[in-house]
């Protein structure tokens, strides 16, 4: 059997990460790998992690505790790399929910493919802080467009052939989307994509405080423009055609991010986000009539926006 090693960062989680990791236990394929990377946990994050090895460490079920200094995710989850040892790869949030079947349809997936697939993708579902959940779609097509407006190789969302992955490093620079970028240059590595079909089989805890993602954007503003930032950089390094293009939806993404803090009642943060996405966009009739109208759509919580954004920037 195929082992699947599984790595999971945890910063001041200790009253969480226990529910998701009672999710990894329950998975119906074995052998697991487990690396759980405390990143400079406060609280008692580690001890948990610790005993949850103790307990469950065993021949098909490898729990390997460790830690990284570094504060970011994306440092945490580069040390996970360097430890793994399973033929494929996940990634895992330390307050999200997995499918007991994930891993095992992951891996009948890789078997399966009518070739060699580097990465497979499964749908997710959304849990906001009402509890509300909310399956999120999956776009097959046009792949990197769609990555850059839904986030389809979110942390959560893929499993990987380590053989594929193990050179492609998170950008340790990175602390907030910082799956969002490295997703995008996964995409532009040029792998061979395959699907889980069917229901979600990932919970993603998405706004409140028990979510990684936090309560708003605007308590860590100017840390989201340094993803889209390197995203730029990302495609300008690309051997991409219609680079501006891509662009383009960068800065859609970056208008996006300008309505939120609007919505949130920061109009003083949304104003340079907004300049700045204009000055790229304008540059377009269709999109200077289009532009305001989808940030003021945003703004009054109306969805579908991306959607029109998409279309218009074929």
């Amino acid at each position: 059997m195929k082992k699947v090693s599984i790595i999971i960062p945890v910063y001041n989680r200790a009253s969480i990460v226990p529910r998701t990791l009672k999710t990894v236990l329950e998975q119906t394929h074995r052998p697991l790998q487990v690396v759980l990377v405390d990143n400079n946990s406060t609280d008692d994050s580690l001890v948990v992690l610790n005993q949850f090895k103790i307990d469950n460490n065993a021949p098909d079920f490898e729990v390997v505790v460790t830690q990284e200094r570094q504060q970011t995710a994306s440092a945490a989850r580069n040390r996970g790399m360097k430890l793994a040892t399973g033929d494929y790869l996940m990634f895992f949030d330390s307050d999200d929910l997995m499918d007991r079947r994930l891993v095992q349809k992951y891996v009948d997936a890789f078997e399966s493919a009518p070739q060699r697939a580097d990465i497979i993708i499964t749908r997710r579902n959304q849990i906001d802080d009402t509890g509300e959940k909310t399956a999120m779609p999956l776009y097959k097509k046009d792949l990197i467009a769609n990555h850059i407006l839904h986030s389809v190789l979110a942390t959560q969302a893929f499993c990987a052939r380590y053989d594929f992955i193990k050179n492609i490093e998170w950008n340790n620079s990175i602390s907030h989307w910082n799956d969002f970028e490295y997703g995008l240059r996964l995409l532009l590595a040029k792998p061979v994509i395959g699907y889980l079909e069917g229901k979600p089989r990932v919970d993603v805890i998405y706004g409140g405080e028990k979510s990684i993602t936090g309560t708003n954007f605007s308590a860590n503003h100017g840390k989201w423009e340094i993803s889209l930032r390197y995203m730029v950089l990302d495609i300008k390094n690309s051997s991409l055609l219609n680079k501006q293009r891509y662009y383009d939806l960068l800065y859609y993404r970056l208008l996006v991010l300008g309505a939120q803090y609007q919505r949130e009642g920061h109009p003083e943060l949304a104003k340079p986000a907004v300049q700045k996405a204009y000055s790229v966009l304008n540059r377009k009739w269709l999109y200077r009539q289009v532009m305001p109208r989808l940030f003021k759509r945003i703004v009054n919580g109306k969805r579908g926006s991306a959607r029109i954004a998409r279309w218009i920037m074929k």
